[in-house]
C-alpha cells in the first residue's frame, strides 16, 4: 500500500484495499501481523511504523467489524499492544462490540478466554473489554488481575469489580 497522508485516510485505504478480499483473506492478513510492541517500545516513535503496521492493524479491525468476522476478535487481541499509544487501543472494544452486537455473552466468552493470557497486551485489552460487559463470570478473573497484574491492567479489573458490586475487591 502506498503512503497515505493521515491516519483516517490510511485506515480507509486498508478498508478499500480489502473490499474485494474474501473473509478468509482478511483473517489471514490479520493472522500474518506480528503482535504489536508494548507502548514503551521506540517503534511507536517512528511515523513509518504507524502508517505501515499500526494503521493496517486498525484498518483490518474496521473490515472485520463491517463483516462481523468473529474470529478476528481473538486474532486482534492476540496482537494488541500493552499500553495505549496514541489512545488507539482503547477503541478496539468498539470494533469487537460491532462484531458481536447484540450477543454480549459470546463476546464475554472471547474476553474470558484471553483475560489471563501470557501476553500483557492481550490480557490488558481482554480485561478492559470485559470490564464494560458487566458479566459476573469475570469476578475471579478481575480479582486475579487486581492482585497479580501490572497496575495498567489491574486498573481495568478494579473498575470491573466495582461495576459488579464488588467494591471491596477494588481496594486490593
Amino acid at each position: 500500500m502506498a503512503w497515505i497522508e493521515g491516519p483516517a485516510k490510511t485506515i480507509g485505504a486498508v478498508v478499500n484495499e480489502l473490499a474485494s478480499a474474501s473473509d478468509e483473506q482478511v483473517l489471514a492478513a490479520l493472522a500474518a501481523l506480528r503482535p504489536l510492541p508494548d507502548e514503551s517500545d521506540s517503534q511507536w516513535n517512528d511515523e513509518t511504523f504507524w502508517f505501515t503496521i499500526a494503521y493496517r492493524f486498525l484498518g483490518l479491525g474496521h473490515v472485520a467489524r463491517l463483516r462481523k468476522l468473529r474470529p478476528a476478535v481473538r486474532l486482534m487481541l492476540e496482537r494488541a499492544c500493552f499500553g495505549d499509544p496514541g489512545e488507539t487501543m482503547r477503541g478496539l472494544r468498539h470494533v469487537f462490540e460491532g462484531i458481536y452486537d447484540p450477543e454480549w455473552n459470546q463476546l464475554a466468552d472471547e474476553y474470558l478466554a484471553l483475560a489471563r493470557a501470557e501476553r500483557l497486551g492481550t490480557r490488558m485489552w481482554a480485561i478492559a473489554g470485559l470490564m464494560i460487559l458487566d458479566d459476573p463470570r469475570a469476578v475471579p478473573v478481575f480479582e486475579a488481575s487486581a492482585r497479580e497484574d501490572p497496575k495498567d491492567i489491574g486498573y481495568y479489573a478494579k473498575i470491573g469489580l466495582k461495576r459488579l458490586g464488588r467494591a471491596e475487591g477494588a481496594a486490593t
